[in-house]
């Protein structure tokens, strides 16, 4: 028995000994741990060409690796543990700068760690591409020295167009800086186009690449009339006015049925061309990208009524309380855009760039005439359907006195909620179509916002005609305006014509007056 048992246990202790054995086997020959990492700058864009070197905390394994072309890079490390990766400031492509961060490498610990980012930041710089038209030719110009001064005077650089007629300039810092063609060193039979500036004020912010064109040669462009200039910037005031009655007519309901200035609104313009830029440029057709957008928002409208103006009112919150939060909803929503989307201008993936279409002195953009019949059409529709449905004559009556509509059977919560919805709605729509012409900023809700409540006060506050006809005259004057001054004060002379309608007419253009006391 005792010889039975002293078998047993040697072949358990045989067995557990092979399992050791095998079980360390695999780690005296495992195989590495892939390590895999991307190079990007501050906006995202992948940057190439970069040396990464990776390092293990130990010192024995070291290898440099080069990006590629989509900033990519990957390592074979020699197993499990902790690893440095960081990026050699001697060894990166021209323009670009290597962030301490960067520089002091980012400490990794495999195998839980397998993709490390890294971020560079692009060297500001001013550049472009001399080219000199001869008709519709265009050859590009070498020889062509271009200064660059900053403003205190204490750098200067001149850069050369190389045959390809590029040329760059790599800056110290952010700030303002003069460019201009050296015009005594041009090469024979090349001058400034007839109508440029052979100087230009550059204002170049932290990590940009500011591009800059001085185009050469005759300029064979037809030069329009002063009739022909104002013919189409009326017809571009229009197209400006139907965008911006989108966002209106939703504005002004919101405050017929329930009083509110809601200076949240704009967020939800910005809201609806952010979402569609960020589908869009993802790979979903831009209508599908458009209408999902669009139903997003409407979603985002009720939510904002049930989640949070709703139990404000139960509660019996003033209505300048309520506007006070709206300012800080709106502020809270940009910088959510900004963290998400950057600073910089984004365009669609689709329909970037279009050859305009002529209609005498006029030219279109094919997207900028679906622009105008898409907001043409919706805007008839809601009018239609204000006045002639049963829910549209509700609201009016909510919009009129909303206590006696209550005592008459209307669901007041229900009527505001709609209204709600298809305020996002029709602001998250007309964001999407200004970002086809003036692209996509997480900004450009609050840029609009003023235009937006001038053309609801000067149509008159709660009627959803005089948001459309409101709109039409401040983005006609916003516009125009331009023939006659500079376009950055464009806005002045529709808040001029604002004052001086409301001092005639109190109410409104299509407002009705209200006797008081």
């Amino acid at each position: 028995m005792q010889r039975r048992l002293t078998r047993f246990l040697s072949l358990v202790l045989g067995v557990f000994a092979l399992a050791l054995i095998a079980g360390a086997a695999p780690s005296a020959v495992a195989a590495g741990n892939t390590l895999t990492g991307t190079v990007i700058d501050i906006n995202g864009a992948a940057v190439p060409e970069v040396t990464v070197t990776v390092a293990s905390a130990d010192g024995k394994f070291t290898e440099d690796v080069v990006s590629d072309a989509q900033g990519g890079f990957t390592v074979e490390t020699p197993g499990p543990g902790d690893y440095v990766v960081k990026v050699d400031p001697e060894k990166v492509p021209p323009g670009v700068r290597v962030p301490e961060k960067a520089e002091e490498g980012v400490s990794i610990t495999l195998p839980s760690d397998k993709i490390v980012e890294l971020k560079l930041r692009l060297t500001e710089s001013v550049h472009g591409t001399i080219l000199n038209q001869d008709g519709d030719a265009k050859t590009p110009v070498e020889g062509v020295q271009i200064v660059v001064e900053s403003s205190d005077g204490e750098f200067t650089e001149t850069a050369t167009s190389d045959a390809e007629g590029k040329w760059s300039v790599f800056l110290p810092e952010p700030g303002t800086y003069k460019v201009f063609v050296d015009k005594d060193e041009l090469p024979d039979g090349v001058s400034v186009r007839d109508g440029y500036k052979s100087e230009v004020t550059a204002n170049v912010g932290a990590g940009i690449q500011r591009t800059l064109i001085f185009p050469m040669g005759k300029d064979n462009r037809q030069v329009l009339s002063t009739s022909d200039k104002a013919l189409q910037l009326v017809v571009e005031g229009v197209r400006f006015g139907l965008l911006l009655a989108l966002a209106a007519l939703g504005l002004s309901l919101i405050f017929g049925t329930t009083g509110l200035v809601n200076f949240a609104h704009g967020e939800m313009i910005a809201l609806g061309a952010i979402i569609a830029w960020a589908m869009n440029t993802n790979g979903v057709p831009f209508f599908v990208a458009a209408l999902l957008a669009v139903l997003i928002c409407t979603l985002a409208g009720g939510a904002q009524e049930v989640g949070l103006w709703r139990p404000l009112r139960k509660r019996k919150t003033g209505l300048i309380a309520m506007m006070i939060v709206t300012i800080g909803l709106s502020i809270f929503a940009r910088f959510v855009f900004q963290y998400f989307m950057g600073g910089d201008n984004k365009s669609y993936a689709d329909y970037v760039i279009q050859d305009g279409i002529n209609f005498g002195p006029i030219s279109l953009a094919p997207r900028d005439l679906w622009s105008m019949a898409i907001a043409l059409v919706i805007l008839v529709l809601v009018g239609l359907f204000v006045i002639h449905s049963r829910t549209g004559k509700a609201m009016r009556a909510v919009s009129d006195n909303p206590a006696l509509a209550a005592a008459s059977g209307i669901d007041v919560n229900r009527v505001i909620l709609f209204v709600w919805v298809m305020g996002g709605g029709l602001a998250a729509l007309s964001g999407i179509l200004l970002g086809l012409s003036q692209q996509v900023k997480f900004d450009m809700g609050f840029d609009l916002l003023l235009l937006v409540f001038a053309g609801v006060t000067l149509g008159g506050l709660g009627t959803a005609f005089g948001a459309l006809a409101g709109s039409l005259v401040v983005g006609m004057f916003v516009t125009v305006s331009t023939l006659w001054i500079p376009p950055e004060l464009k806005n002045i002379p529709a808040f001029a014509v604002l004052i001086l309608i409301l001092l005639l007419r109190p109410q409104g253009i299509l407002g009705r007056s209200e006797r008081v006391g």
